[in-house]
């Protein structure tokens, strides 16, 4: 890593990343990028953009299982998935200069794809909690397990309205099934295993190892929490065809640098 010039961040920076799984970095996005991306997802949770597959969008439980009418459509989302591949105006987010650079510091490489993206609504009262969990333990099919996610605010996440919590250091833990994770998880929270609680300002954005255990509570707020997560990967990542029950992903388009055919 440290053979690698830096485009972005400070080598405290990535010390940071490395020690603890995570690292907030503020006001990647001007004001007036955030307003547009914030316009943006909502034409697109509303479900009125043709492009979008309606596959890609996903309500809240309380509205999938008809315990509540969804009366609004963009509040009643929970989150939208793999639509960067779609969307023009998404794909030029994935591509952002300021965050890609980043993503080149932290796993040390200039050839990197997008595995996926999710943007979470999170709407005030029904946006639900996200519990304790690793990226990786999903993404299993991909090699190695050193993943990292651009999370970044559309709207200031606060503690109320449910922003993102992780453990530092469990990054270098390994892949935790649930067996081994209800074993630990009693211990979080205290002074061995503290929760660092990180709220963002709208415009900032998180960045976390796809091994790094993090979660997030409900909204108990009025006001909306909105993030939209990308998931890079070093293009020379190798795809495990023999893992059968991870998710079924669009092809891994390229970000930046060179694609190896053989690899991803």
């Amino acid at each position: 890593m440290d053979s690698h010039p830096l485009h972005r961040l400070t080598a405290e920076q990535v010390h940071e990343f490395h020690l603890n799984g995570f690292l907030v970095v503020e006001d990647l996005l001007t004001a007036r990028e955030t307003d547009a991306l914030s316009d943006h997802v909502d034409r697109i949770a509303s479900g009125q953009l043709p492009h979008i597959p309606q596959t890609s969008i996903q309500l809240e439980p309380v509205f999938r299982s008809g315990e509540r009418a969804a009366t609004n459509q963009v509040l009643s989302v929970r989150k939208l998935y793999d639509i960067a591949v779609y969307d023009e105006q998404m794909w030029a987010h994935v591509t952002h200069v300021n965050i890609v650079e980043i993503i080149m510091d932290l796993l040390g490489v200039k050839d990197i794809k997008m595995y996926g993206d999710q943007l979470f609504m999170k709407a005030p009262t029904t946006g639900s909690a996200q519990a304790w969990h690793q990226d990786s333990a999903s993404w299993r099919d991909i090699f190695p397990m050193d993943l990292v996610t651009a999370w970044t605010a559309i709207d200031d996440a606060t503690l109320k309205n449910g922003c993102l919590h992780f453990i530092p250091g469990t990054h270098r833990w390994g892949m935790l099934q649930s067996n081994r994770l209800q074993h630990v998880s009693p211990d979080f929270g205290s002074q061995r295993w503290p929760i660092r609680p990180t709220p963002l300002k709208a415009g900032s954005v998180s960045f976390h190892h796809s091994l790094a255990l993090h979660m997030s509570h409900a909204n108990q707020s009025a006001q909306r929490r909105r993030g939209y997560a990308v998931h890079y990967m070093r293009a020379t990542s190798w795809k495990d065809e023999s893992v059968t029950d991870a998710p079924k992903m669009p092809p891994f388009k390229q970000v930046c640098g060179r694609s190896f055919p053989e690899r991803v």
